[in-house]
């Protein structure tokens, strides 16, 4: 049964594959673009007989210089274009670490590839300009964007996302450094019988506190053995 419900900005922390897209050429602009498929469904053929798809594309957009209240002029801009242009398009503000190297961008999870140029003209003449396409290698990116997002507790420390079924998020105790947690969740994996997930970590503002998440998403996840994972998370952090 659910319990609370609590509401607010969440930055999300990851890594992620990503590539130049074909986008790139025909915008003038650096497009990279990741897989919006679960890295489990690569380890052993999992599931069988299934694939996963989906009409939406994952993309980022690499800022070439530092621009002050990023975040805000991003969500403030997008908003103000979704609702004069009524768009579908998602765009959330954050950062990627490609090819070492650090910036600032916009992740775009889009479905109506018509709309990415209103996005960009927007965006480009509120003075965010945004790296020029060019040729460069595939790399294993770390990303940090942030999302308004509602969370409903299943159980103690378990929650929900209200608008996407298979996002979980456990209570974490404190902030755990990104290797660490990297690492300590690639341990619980191998430790337990429940590894049909990809995890990253979060951070929830709720008023002047800051609460630190491990989040799971997962089509397959056993939710019987959230206890097992809860016991998990704790001895290994």
């Amino acid at each position: 049964m659910k319990k609370n419900k609590i509401e607010g900005f969440t930055c999300f922390e990851f890594d992620a594959n990503v590539s130049r897209s074909p986008l790139s050429e025909s915008h003038g602009r650096l497009v990279l673009e990741s897989s919006s498929s679960p890295d489990y469904y690569a380890r052993n053929n999992f599931p069988p007989n299934e694939k996963h798809s989906t009409d939406r594309r994952h993309l980022y957009l690499l800022v070439k210089a530092q621009v002050i209240c990023f975040q805000d002029l991003v969500l403030r801009q997008a908003d103000h274009l979704r609702r004069k242009q009524n768009l579908t398009i998602k765009v959330f503000p954050g950062q990627i670490r490609f090819h070492k190297n650090l910036y600032q961008c916009i992740r775009i999870n889009m479905k109506d590839l018509k709309e990415l140029p209103l996005l960009i003209a927007e965006l480009e003449s509120n003075g965010i300009k945004f790296l020029g396409d060019k040729k460069t290698a595939d790399d294993k990116a770390h990303v940090v964007y942030k999302k308004y997002i509602e969370f409903e507790e299943l159980e103690e420390g378990v929650f929900q996302d209200a608008n996407n079924e298979n996002r979980y998020f456990f209570k974490a105790p404190h902030w755990i450094e990104f290797d660490k947690f990297t690492k300590g969740m690639e341990q619980i994996k191998l430790s337990c019988d429940f590894n049909l997930f990809d995890s990253f970590f979060s951070y929830h503002f709720i008023k002047e506190e800051v609460v630190h998440f491990i989040g799971i998403y997962s089509k397959h996840c056993e939710k019987s053995k959230f206890h097992e994972l809860k016991e998990e998370i704790s001895k290994k952090f």
